[in-house]
């Protein structure tokens, strides 16, 4: 279980970094050009680092044997990162962070039942996910009354707000399909070297219909999200999900808006709000919760399968 925890901590911080930063660059820069070149860095890793290791053959094997998941992982791939660049364009990093990442164990509660079965909710874990979604709502009230650390017009925070409830729903089924890849033995490198196809393609179509992508400004702060916003995150994503269930992953990762909500004072566009804060340390407080009733739960359970002594 600690060795799924550790590497989605590390993507739950690096995650906030990239709000923060992206949320920043975007004020001058096309999201659309920013996700083009960072996705095509990130996706010449992966595919190479695989390619190396693996083959031709064995990297692309997937494609053939395993096709709807690929496909669905491409989907919420290309979903949870578009809506959530633009998002970032009308609401405060720390509330697409909480609203995107956070709503995870809520949806996971409904969807894992159906897409994993034979997978068990704990009750602590949907209290907790229950409590996560009622401090959501306060968010995004809070977003509408003018109680974030972004000014925003009521349209731009309902366009915000529909981004990053898609990039919820993105993100826990990206979730879901990346584990039930990681279940058919699929080693890290390789679920995230066939990944990118989709948003690779939507993102330089976008490019190339935009009148002004402004491509060389994008490149510095391209290449540096494409390093620690996606490719580092997203190797330590897939560790974390091959070695947990998803309602553990989810709830883990809303450990991030704690994060985002620390780093974004140090960005002068934003003002700190109390009812951010508040929110995120509420739900800092049920991922506690919800962690060590799974933890309580796997250690149990191995007591339990262990062959008696006696």
């Amino acid at each position: 279980m600690l060795r799924g925890v550790l590497p989605l901590t590390g993507f739950a911080a690096l995650t906030a970094a990239l709000d923060v930063f992206a949320g920043n660059q975007l004020e001058q820069l096309r999201p659309a050009t920013v996700a083009a070149v960072s996705f095509t860095l990130a996706a010449v890793l992966f595919l190479g680092f695989a390619l190396v290791r693996d083959g031709v053959a064995v990297t692309f094997r997937p494609l053939r044997e395993l096709r709807g998941d690929v496909v669905m992982v491409n989907v919420t791939t290309a979903a949870t990162w578009l809506s959530m660049l633009y998002a970032l364009q009308y609401l405060e990093p720390a509330v697409v962070n909480v609203v995107g990442i956070a709503l995870g164990p809520v949806l996971t509660l409904v969807l894992n039942p159906l897409l994993r079965r034979g997978t068990a909710i704990l009750r602590g874990e949907a209290w907790v996910s229950v409590g996560i979604g009622v401090l959501i709502g306060l968010l995004v009230w809070g977003s509408f009354a003018g109680h974030s650390g972004l000014d925003r017009t009521p349209g731009e925070t309902f366009i915000g707000v529909v981004l990053v409830l898609i990039t919820g729903v993105g993100s826990v089924a990206n979730v879901i399909y990346s584990k039930r890849l990681s279940d058919a033995d699929l080693p890290p490198r390789r679920v995230l070297a066939v990944r990118f196809f989709l948003i690779l393609a939507m993102t330089w179509v976008l490019v190339a219909i935009d009148d002004a992508p402004a491509l060389g400004s994008a490149l510095g702060p391209s290449a540096l999200i494409a390093l620690f916003g996606v490719a580092l995150p997203l190797y330590l994503l897939q560790v974390g999900i091959k070695r947990t269930e998803p309602i553990t992953a989810s709830i883990l990762l809303t450990l991030s808006p704690l994060f985002a909500y620390l780093m974004q004072l140090a960005d002068h566009r934003l003002t700190p709000s109390a009812l951010t804060l508040g929110c995120v340390v509420g739900i800092v407080a049920l991922v506690s919760v919800g962690t060590v009733v799974r933890m309580r739960h796997d250690r149990e359970a191995v007591v339990a399968e262990a062959p008696s002594t006696v």
